[in-house]
């Protein structure tokens, strides 16, 4: 459940103005001159924000897991894991292009990675 709150707390980081506005700069410099570079903006952003419901669904597992439902937890902690990881590895190459890489490795490896880091060790520890 920790990992999974870690997860959310990672996903309003993640979120916030000054990442969107390295998500613009950075689909700015892969697709210049490109109509579809609005589209491309909010997929990224909508992923960002799904990252939350990773995060609620590590968090649903977790209780699952506590009250005796260890197969249905561990279903909700990996499908919320992967979500987060898949989100993470999204916001990764966005900081690189953006060259906002230690930006990113300060905000979202920080809550993110031990989020996911945690809830890979609690689902396998149920």
């Amino acid at each position: 459940m920790l990992g999974g709150a870690m997860l959310i707390v990672g996903g309003f980081i993640g979120t916030t103005s000054s990442v969107i506005d390295g998500v613009k700069e950075a689909v700015e410099k892969w697709m210049p001159g490109s109509d579809q570079k609005d589209d491309a903006v909010l997929a990224l952003t909508v992923m960002m924000y799904i990252a939350l419901l990773g995060g609620a669904a590590v968090v649903i597992g977790g209780y699952l897991m506590w009250h005796g439902f260890d197969l249905a937890g561990k279903v909700w902690a990996l499908l919320g894991t992967a979500v987060g990881a898949v989100t993470l590895i999204v916001a990764a190459v966005v900081a690189y292009v953006a060259g906002n890489w230690d930006a990113f490795v300060t905000a979202n490896m920080t809550f993110i990675g031990i989020g996911l880091a945690l809830s890979v060790i609690g689902r396998r520890l149920a």
